[in-house]
């Protein structure tokens, strides 16, 4: 069993994370949909430069999460174009796999995550919150990103998961490569018209037997299953069934204050459940795998990246697990 820690969501390659990294004792990075080129799919070689770039400072990529929308957007709404969009995708699933990048995270979110407003916390630093009844057809988001789109049943966004899982899964396998499926953020049944598959415990049992693949599992983030009615308990319930499964790949470790249909982010600590029993309980059911801090608080005086509010959450998990070695 070995519980690493990561430095996560950066979207380009700098030499000044690269650094901080290693200042941290961090020795792996995961990016979250970098600015690599490429309008269909992304290329070996752009794979490949970026890896070497980080391996110039001893770092690895852990895990490549999420592509850009336009890469699958046909595919999650089932629209004309998505067969030359599976091809790509594949295409690109096999130059991760040659590339030697071990996970692709992705989501299953055509209308991406939403947000509608911020909030002050401890020392006014400042989260991202969510109020059901003012997120209405997209409008007043003041974080994530936002697609239009037709209205679609829940069976239809059923039915294109699985396209995607018939295609996608197979050429995972061949390219060695695990795929880690991210809970739909607000958890809610839909948002713009759009349902929103993977809001709960049983939509990822689903999503599982439809994979049926030894490369599906969950990018497990702890901040949205704990959005879910209920909070903490989903949390620990998705631990329990799906780490002795060995279906989670890694784990973006944040929570917030609340559930659905209201709340706001919020420190390590101070949110729904205690990271330390859930640090306790990863090692006990012997979690293989790689923490991340996800969101963090804006705090004063911060980068773009939030290396303060990193450093902050990187250090408590690093004494979390300190303390049950």
């Amino acid at each position: 069993m070995t519980i690493e820690i990561t430095v996560g969501q950066l979207n380009k390659f700098d030499r000044e994370t690269m650094i901080f990294a290693k200042q941290l004792g961090i020795s792996s990075v995961h990016f979250n949909t970098p600015q690599l080129p490429g309008e269909k799919y992304w290329s070996l070689e752009a794979i490949q430069d970026l890896k070497a770039e980080c391996a110039a400072y001893n770092l690895k990529i852990a895990a490549i999460e999420n592509i850009p929308l336009k890469f699958y957007d046909k595919i999650m709404l089932g629209l004309p174009g998505k067969e030359e969009q599976i091809k790509y995708l594949q295409k690109t699933v096999f130059n991760l796999g040659q590339a030697g990048i071990p996970i692709l995270g992705y989501h299953f979110e055509p209308t991406f995550v939403w947000r509608t407003s911020y909030a002050e916390i401890r020392g006014q630093a400042r989260v991202t919150a969510f109020k059901q009844a003012e997120a209405v057809n997209g409008k007043n988001i003041v974080k994530g990103g936002v697609k239009d789109a037709e209205p679609i049943s829940e069976a239809e966004m059923w039915g294109n998961y699985s396209y995607l899982m018939e295609n996608l899964v197979p050429a995972a396998e061949e390219a060695g490569i695990k795929l880690a499926l991210h809970p739909s953020d607000p958890p809610l049944a839909s948002l713009g018209g759009v349902p929103r598959l993977f809001r709960n415990l049983a939509s990822f049992k689903r999503a599982m037997e439809i994979a049926d693949s030894d490369c599906w599992g969950l990018d497990l983030c702890l901040g949205t299953f704990s959005e879910m009615p209920g909070g903490a308990k989903n949390v620990m319930a998705a631990i329990e069934y799906f780490v002795p499964l060995q279906k989670v790949f890694y784990i973006h470790f944040r929570d917030v204050s609340g559930t659905v249909p209201n709340f706001k982010e919020a420190f390590i600590g101070a949110g729904n459940y205690d990271p330390a029993v859930v640090i306790r309980r990863l090692q006990e059911l012997k979690f293989n795998g790689f923490l991340l801090a996800d969101h963090v608080p804006i705090m004063i005086n911060d980068s773009k990246l939030s290396h303060r509010a990193r450093a902050h959450a990187i250090g408590y998990m690093q004494g979390l697990l300190q303390s049950i070695k």
